[in-house]
């Protein structure tokens, strides 16, 4: 009986440690260039509402921006890496992401493909090869067997090559 009870504490403790985890991870808003950056997705989102609902659009479409920074170069540069889940952003590939680093004024820049990618963040990973100065990137679709190299090319992060994993 003592050891179902010390169990129980145990697991209560767990999910309210691993729900503020999750709440401080979410209350980190994202920088406000990188929003300004997303405005004309923002506003396309807003369009779609009338009255009420309108109005609240803005905080909607923010709220469902789920996003974590990268450090993209050996000279320790970062990136934010974006998914957009909103309403439109979806589909059977994944979600809209978009890449933003940070320009000398203090702007931010999209460099993932001319107008970003799909999948989820979780199918991104860094890794240790560089290639003009930026550490390779590669996406893992849905299937978990397509894999997709993105190579920075000096302004942006290009799909370079497609292939299938080996199993």
């Amino acid at each position: 009986m003592a050891f179902r009870n010390t169990l129980g504490i145990v697991a209560v403790a767990m999910c309210i440690c691993l729900s503020t985890l999750a709440h401080d991870a979410k209350s980190k808003s994202l920088p406000v260039g990188v929003l300004k950056a997303l405005a004309a997705d923002e506003n396309a989102y807003c369009e779609q509402f009338l009255g009420d609902r309108k109005k609240g659009c803005r905080d909607d479409f923010r709220s469902n921006l789920s996003w974590l920074e990268l450090q993209i170069a050996p000279s320790g540069q970062t990136a934010i890496l974006v998914e957009n889940r909103n309403l439109g952003a979806c589909g059977s590939a994944g979600c809209s992401l978009y890449l933003f680093v940070r320009r000398s004024n203090a702007g931010f820049v999209q460099v993932l493909g001319t107008h970003g990618e799909t999948g989820e963040l979780a199918e991104i990973k860094v890794l240790q090869d560089v290639t003009n100065g930026h550490y390779n990137m590669q996406k893992t679709w849905r299937d978990g067997k397509t894999l997709t190299l993105y190579l920075w090319d000096g302004l942006r992060y290009s799909a370079h090559q497609t292939s299938i994993a080996p199993d």
